[in-house]
């Protein structure tokens, strides 16, 4: 999953200079396209509603919440990723020559995906791992630092070579890939939680402690 994220470190390196090579915006223009991605942060509030919901209703029925539960987020925002992706890809020049417009309507989908895909994935580890989270967190971030790092070296060069359609079609073909992982947590999530010792030892501690 952080790779899957990560993916928006690479795409937000090269965005300025899709704007301003094939739109001709200036280098302050070109820039104010992150505002987009920012307020598209924002609807990262809607799914903790249904978080919300979800918890509410195991309470009713008397159930214990699942680590799972949180995992709604990541199965909207995986696919919203690609569709996000193929969308900026196939309209921006020279493949599409229209209106910049519709090229950053897709920018606000990807805002609420890079948020998504932090929170659910840490939220995830925390709940699976409980009093070792620690560990499984520290290995998220420092996958992520190294990613963010490695990403911006090539990022701009890769759309300056390729060109900015053929570089996006490359990201959003790996992004739909990654909707497999989604399509794997979906229907063996918990299967696969499950088979993890660290996982169950930990679930057992946290029941004795609530016990």
């Amino acid at each position: 999953m952080e790779l899957q994220g990560s993916i928006f470190y690479l795409f937000a390196e090269a965005l300025p200079v899709v704007y301003t090579e094939s739109y001709n915006f200036s280098t302050r223009h070109g820039s104010l396209v992150f505002l987009i991605l920012a307020a598209g942060t924002l609807l990262s509030l809607l799914p903790r509603l249904y978080d919300v919901h979800i918890t509410k209703v195991r309470a009713r029925q008397q159930e214990s919440p699942e680590p799972e539960d949180k995992l709604f987020g990541f199965l909207l925002a995986a696919p919203l990723l690609a569709i996000s992706l193929w969308w900026f890809a196939g309209s921006v020049p020279p493949y599409l020559s229209i209106s910049p417009a519709v090229s950053m309507i897709p920018l606000l989908p990807i805002g609420f995906v890079v948020v998504e895909f932090d929170y659910v994935l840490s939220g995830y580890l925390t709940d699976i791992y409980a009093t070792r989270a620690a560990s499984a967190t520290a290995a998220m971030c420092f996958l992520r630092a190294i990613l963010s790092g490695v990403f911006p070296l090539f990022g701009r060069q890769m759309f300056e070579g390729l060109g900015a359609n053929n570089a996006t079609f490359i990201l959003a073909g790996l992004a739909t890939m990654f909707c497999g992982v989604a399509e794997v947590f979906r229907r063996h999530g918990k299967a696969i939680r499950h088979r993890s010792r660290v996982a169950e030892e930990t679930g057992e501690e946290m029941t004795t402690v609530h016990c």
